[in-house]
């Protein structure tokens, strides 16, 4: 089983040799400096995930739209 890392933020402790990394690091943006169309869609995304991991097994979430 390999390791997974859980945050958004690049990992702070070195890739072992020999190992490539899954993805590059990605610069940390201010949020203040996103779109806000693009800040408000994905918040309602996830939102959603978030909703439907809540929800008990056999029930809909619904959209609070």
């Amino acid at each position: 089983m390999q390791p997974v890392q859980l945050s958004l933020m690049p990992d702070p402790a070195p890739t072992p040799s020999g190992a490539a990394p899954l993805m590059p690091p990605v610069p940390a943006v201010p949020a203040g400096a996103l779109p806000t169309a693009a800040v408000a869609a994905a918040t309602a995304l996830l939102a959603g995930v978030i909703a439907k991991a809540a929800a008990p097994a056999g029930t809909e979430a619904s959209g609070g739209e």
